[in-house]
């Protein structure tokens, strides 16, 4: 049991970021590259834009038509409620990006609450192309009890039994709907030695989606040169 715990406690400082799912149509993949600089898989930025030139924001209920084809083992034991769920979450991300940029300490944005045609205002549109619930079940029989779950946790590790969402998204001027940055990022759960967030479906996705919120509004105050970093893969926190 000792070596099963100092295993799983490896697997989970190593950790994993997930891989860039496949690209759902949402935006163009050409011409998006990895920019070192942002935490997001892919970007692509329309030469001489400028967040700074921009001071109010419409955020566009979420999209969920690009969902990427899920297998009934990636939608957990909730498979039924899936759709249901999935319209929920977009609510949830949609008012997490809002509450993001109307709690920015720097105020760069004035959130609009209907669409603009104003010069100076962007349109930040965003697709929820996968999501993957936690695995309840497996993870409570992971704490049942903690050291002989912890064999479960290993198993789950290691064969990559995780929570994951993937968005693409475009950003577009209001006034002439041209499109100036895209985004597409995939992340995974963050790993933990004992967690609560795995004992609810969605719980991963939640806190996956609110660091994505806090990262969009970092890169529209990025400065020439800065770096923002990522999320780490692992988290001391169990909730």
């Amino acid at each position: 049991m000792k070596s099963l715990f100092i295993l799983a406690l490896c697997v989970l400082v190593i950790g994993c970021k997930a891989g860039p799912a496949k690209n759902a149509g949402f935006v163009d993949p050409a011409g998006m590259i990895h920019d070192k600089s942002l935490p997001f898989q892919k970007v692509w930025k329309k030469p001489g834009f400028e967040f700074a030139n921009y001071k109010k924001i419409y955020i566009s209920p979420v999209d969920t038509t690009h969902m990427l084809k899920s297998n009934d083992w990636e939608k957990g034991e909730r498979k039924d409620q899936f759709v249901s769920d999935i319209a929920t979450l977009a609510r949830y991300t949609r008012n997490a990006v809002e509450k993001s940029f109307r709690e920015d300490p720097k105020h760069h944005f004035e959130v609009l609450e209907e669409p603009t045609k104003s010069d100076d205002a962007l349109v930040f549109n965003m697709s929820l192309i996968e999501v993957v619930p936690s695995k309840v079940v497996l993870n409570a029989l992971g704490y049942a009890p903690f050291f002989i779950g912890t064999g479960v946790t290993v198993v789950r590790t290691i064969a990559q039994d995780q929570s994951t969402v993937a968005f693409e998204a475009r950003i577009l001027t209001a006034n002439d709907a041209q499109t100036v940055v895209e985004l597409a990022d995939r992340e995974a759960e963050q790993k933990s030695v004992v967690s609560v967030r795995g004992l609810t479906w969605y719980s991963h996705a939640q806190a996956i989606i609110s660091q994505w919120s806090t990262q969009f509004v970092q890169m529209s105050n990025q400065k020439p040169g800065e770096v923002i970093k990522d999320s780490d893969p692992f988290t001391l926190q169990p909730w």
